[in-house]
């Protein structure tokens, strides 16, 4: 697909720009995350999703979700902000992008990983919470209930004094099934087609980040605010 053609992202401000912005909605197993680096590109991560399975859209069985920052030759990590970040040997339901992009090809962190609460399955969200339906601004989710995923990968926790799902959190099947109603009961459909290289390199995008007054950033640490996938002047 030539880049002149692509599709410009815009911001995720409510549902319909979500689903208007996504190519397919699958869900697969991480088997793989490992850095690339060059000198001109700088560090990706590239994490690659196997077992796929394609609930909206088309997309192939083995997925390769190359996302900016990563290891540094000097043992450094760039860590940056609006990019997911997944766990080894999770499962995953994932929104993916019809528009071009430069930090992932991941739909505004729309990467919901399947997890086991009082012997339910959840998703949960970029921030630790757990998905609970749809609203007009997008996909709902709960107050944080997991931990966040650390740089290493490793799944994280639940958080103390959980005990039991929230009754209102959504497993795979509930949540596909009620974004597949969605789509029906207004005439609308995903459409597009993935792209899993970027249009341009994150790193023209990268603004460092200065820490707030007494604070030091974690040691090893590269922090990067990169604007979102959103080309320059829009919201």
């Amino acid at each position: 697909m030539a880049e002149e053609t692509l599709r410009p992202p815009h911001a995720v401000d409510s549902l319909l720009s979500l689903l208007d912005q996504t190519a397919a909605v699958v869900e697969g197993d991480v088997t793989d995350l490992r850095s690339e680096y060059s000198p001109r590109t700088g560090p990706w991560t590239v994490v690659t999703l196997g077992d796929v399975r394609t609930h909206l859209g088309e997309a192939p069985g083995e997925l390769r979700l190359k996302q900016v920052g990563g290891l540094l030759p000097d043992g450094r990590q760039l860590v940056v902000s609006h990019v997911p970040r997944f766990v080894r040997g999770a499962r995953y339901v994932v929104f993916l992008r019809n528009t071009g992009w430069s930090l992932s090809p991941v739909l505004d962190e729309q990467a919901f990983r399947v997890e086991s609460v009082g012997g339910r399955e959840v998703l949960v969200g970029a921030e630790g919470g757990l998905v609970s339906g749809l609203g007009s601004a997008g996909v709902r989710q709960t107050a944080p209930v997991f931990e966040t995923v650390d740089l290493t990968g490793a799944r994280p926790a639940l958080r103390a004094g959980v005990e039991a799902a929230v009754p209102e959190a959504l497993g795979r099947e509930a949540f596909v099934s009620l974004l597949q109603n969605h789509l029906r009961a207004r005439g609308l459909s995903v459409t597009g087609a993935f792209r899993e290289e970027p249009v341009v390199t994150a790193s023209a995008l990268s603004v460092s980040v200065t820490p707030a007054s007494g604070q030091v950033p974690a040691k090893g640490l590269t922090p990067s605010q990169p604007e979102r996938d959103i080309p320059p002047g829009r919201p």
